[in-house]
């Protein structure tokens, strides 16, 4: 195959894998998605006692006023590396679901031994498999997410997917390549630690129940409004369903650029460990009145490139003044860096407030 041919071939393949039936921007969940849209704005439309129409229906659901905003450019651009260009070498980075699975089902046979499987009813096993993945892997996002916004270091590499000033569904990759590599990995510790104890527990072949070669509670919230979080449609989960389910609302209220706001709603699909660890606000029905993005003080990127390089500028800077100052301490107390012990290190760590 002459250089030409491979390349475009190469290039077809990346293209329809980003757009598979089963991926996040497949027909399934993009018509879902437009479905839902459709729904919401007729919900809204005979509301007002107003007529419904198909231009009035694009127009309301894709305003120019937003596709064509600045902040659209760059969530195209970054999208485009991250969704297509980028994608196959995040995944030869990341240690999956299954590394870990059989690292799991590997330590439990060494400490344990071998045991019989127990034999519980299939149907049992899969739903408690698809729970527990969904929990786990909520439970692995909710935990990096955290970090990134409660790590000033981290949070600088996070800042490029909340300097977003108006929000649409390529918004989602607005990310950079540290972050996703980041959640990636510890979402496949968590999983695969659930299917390690579980095969481990049940014997080979524990699987949930699936959706597009998903599991179905995920796939469920991909192929209905997942891609609405990241919209200026107001749909909001309150009440109980408001703690259990992230709704479109919730996460446009993670995105305020209100302080009331910061550091909240930070599930992808479910609430409930924002719930337990009280980092959930719940929107109200009435749409809230929101400005999206950083703040005055952080300008927004305007290329893919400053919003790659920067944020890796500023996280050199943090390690810097961390370092810094660790050696000013160690040189107050009369130790050389060098012999610190992990007691030592652990106890400067918590007081240190640079990194």
């Amino acid at each position: 195959m002459s250089g030409p041919v491979a390349i475009w071939a190469a290039l077809q393949g990346v293209v329809l894998e980003a757009f598979k039936p089963a991926s996040a921007y497949g027909a399934p969940a993009l018509i879902g998605a437009l479905a839902v849209c459709a729904l919401y704005y007729a919900g809204r439309r005979r509301a007002r006692g107003r007529r419904l129409s198909v231009r009035g229906f694009v127009r309301s659901i894709f305003p120019k006023r937003i596709l064509l905003h600045p902040s659209s450019l760059i969530d195209m651009r970054l999208w485009t590396l991250n969704g297509v260009a980028l994608a196959s070498a995040y995944g030869m980075l990341g240690l999956g679901l299954f590394f870990w699975r059989d690292e799991v089902v590997a330590g439990l046979t060494h400490g344990w031994g071998r045991h019989t499987p127990a034999r519980w009813p299939a149907w049992t096993i899969l739903t408690l498999a698809t729970v527990l993945q969904l929990l786990a892997s909520e439970l692995a996002y909710w935990f990096a997410h955290y970090c990134f916004h409660k790590i000033p270091a981290l949070w600088e590499f996070h800042k490029v997917h909340h300097s977003a000033e108006v929000m649409t569904t390529l918004t989602e990759l607005r990310q950079h390549p540290v972050e996703i590599i980041a959640f990636m990995n510890l979402i496949g510790l968590s999983t695969g630690i659930v299917f390690g104890v579980m095969t481990y527990a049940f014997g080979p072949g524990v699987r949930p129940f699936t959706l597009l070669n998903g599991n179905i509670l995920l796939m469920a919230f991909l192929v209905t409004y997942g891609h609405l979080r990241h919209s200026h449609m107001w749909i909001a989960f309150t009440g109980f369903a408001g703690r259990i389910l992230q709704s479109p609302a919730h996460h446009q209220l993670h995105h305020s650029a209100n302080p009331i706001h910061y550091d909240r709603n930070l599930g992808f699909a479910l609430a409930v460990w924002d719930w337990a660890f009280g980092t959930l606000v719940i929107p109200s029905r009435a749409r809230e009145p929101i400005v999206f993005g950083v703040g005055d003080k952080a300008p927004p990127f305007r290329s893919a490139v400053a919003a790659f390089v920067v944020p890796c500028v500023r996280f050199a800077g943090h390690v810097g003044r961390f370092a810094a100052g660790w050696r000013r301490r160690a040189a107050a107390h009369g130790v050389a860096s060098g012999a610190q012990t992990p007691f030592v290190i652990a106890r400067e760590l918590r007081q240190s407030k640079e990194l």
